[in-house]
């Protein structure tokens, strides 16, 4: 076997690779052209009137879907340090998500966040006036 020439083991993984990444682009392909015939909410509740949820379920459909994007403010401001109260809100989110209602997630977790800044706080400070006594 020649240098310049691959191992036939490895192009044969090469050619599985290949393979496999225009399988997933096909498929990847076909699920975007079903879910464009989909559409929203609203184009498929005209097409079954008979099931489509009332206006107050929508409207509360939207208060939890708002919910869900002050959850996802809380948790994932930007920022340039790492903040260790987001990081825990964040994975307790995922958890109490499939508890609880979105909205209800959110007042406990702005609820657990503000507990545990002001702990902090009051921590830093009990730190400083020790310091200064020294």
């Amino acid at each position: 076997m020649r240098r310049n020439q691959p191992h036939p083991t490895t192009l044969h993984a090469v050619v599985i690779q290949r393979l496999s990444v225009l399988s997933l682009t096909a498929a990847l392909a076909l699920s975007s052209a079903a879910s464009a015939e989909v559409g929203t909410y609203h184009d498929i509740a005209r097409r079954h009137p008979d099931s489509a949820l009332d206006t107050a379920d929508v409207a509360h459909a939207h208060l939890q879907e708002e919910c869900l994007g002050g959850l996802k403010e809380l948790n994932f401001r930007a920022r340039n340090e790492f903040d260790a109260v987001a990081e825990w809100s964040n994975l307790r989110t995922i958890s109490l998500l499939q508890q609880f209602p979105p909205c209800d997630v959110l007042i406990m977790i702005e609820v657990a966040q503000q507990q545990i800044r002001a702990d902090q706080a009051r921590e830093q400070k009990t730190v400083t006036q020790d310091a200064k006594r020294r």
